[in-house]
């Protein structure tokens, strides 16, 4: 292969290369990984009734804690039984120190930093009597605002501040991936969560109340931003190095 026909060869591989995307498995730990947000939240705020408290933060190693599992929340209203908050759910007491849906919802929102995930599967490392799970996706028009699109807000409001519906999913395993997100929605901000019907009221409906899981890693792709050429410029870069090719090929077989 000549000189001219390998930096076609190589204009057309960079070209294809530069949509690709990499699958990674961002695994969490008590130390966020490189490029990921972990915090938790509930609906421990102000109001009559669970179904009505707004969102607040859970704070990490105080009422977010991470298990050999994986991340847990024991919430703000979590209260030693009989009380008027949330019966029961304290650190190290099982199953409510998990990430669960009884008296309180409760959910992990996990920040990608540096760009939109396309997350494609997240894995449980414990789970109690059930594991339905709710997954959702800031999608909004407007930059993503702590104090705005969620914090402050009901789970009922969250499609009204930006938020998707990903899905309700089933029965998620310790033993093997759940695979989510079949639309292929892209974000930086994802909540994910024991299933949650005020959050996805459109979706699935699974029994209420008895969900528990430790969130221990999630899947997803990165869109190659090596390449800076739009679309079109690309598709017509590999037009070029293609009938570049094919002449250069029918020269050589007529000089052989």
């Amino acid at each position: 292969m000549n000189k001219q026909l390998k930096l076609s060869f190589a204009a057309l591989v960079f070209a294809v290369a530069g949509h690709a995307s990499a699958a990674t498995t961002w695994t969490l730990g008590p130390t966020d990984p490189v490029g990921v947000i972990v915090s938790g939240v509930a609906n421990t705020g102000s109001g009559s009734t669970a179904n009505s408290q707004r969102l607040e933060l859970q704070p990490k190693s105080t009422n977010m804690i991470w298990y050999s599992g994986g991340w847990g929340i024991n919430n703000l209203d979590g209260c030693s039984s009989p009380c008027s908050g949330d019966a029961n759910d304290l650190a190290g007491l099982a199953p409510e120190h998990a990430i669960d849906n009884n008296e309180r919802y409760e959910m992990a929102l996990v920040n990608f930093t540096s760009s939109k995930v396309k997350l494609t599967s997240l894995q449980i490392g414990w789970a109690g009597s059930d594991s339905d799970m709710t997954v959702m996706a800031y999608t909004g028009a407007t930059p993503f605002a702590l104090n705005t699109n969620l914090v402050g807000r009901t789970f009922s409001e969250l499609v009204s501040y930006g938020w998707t519906a990903i899905g309700n999913y089933a029965d998620a395993s310790i033993s093997s991936p759940l695979a989510i997100n079949s639309a292929g929605v892209f974000s930086s901000y994802w909540l994910i969560g024991a299933y949650n019907p005020l959050a996805n009221p459109s979706g699935a409906t699974f029994a209420d109340g008895n969900d528990y899981v430790k969130l221990y890693s999630v899947t997803g792709s990165v869109p190659n931003t090596t390449q800076s050429v739009a679309e079109p410029g690309s598709l017509a870069l590999v037009a070029v190095a293609l009938l570049t090719m094919g002449r250069l090929r029918r020269r050589n077989e007529s000089c052989a």
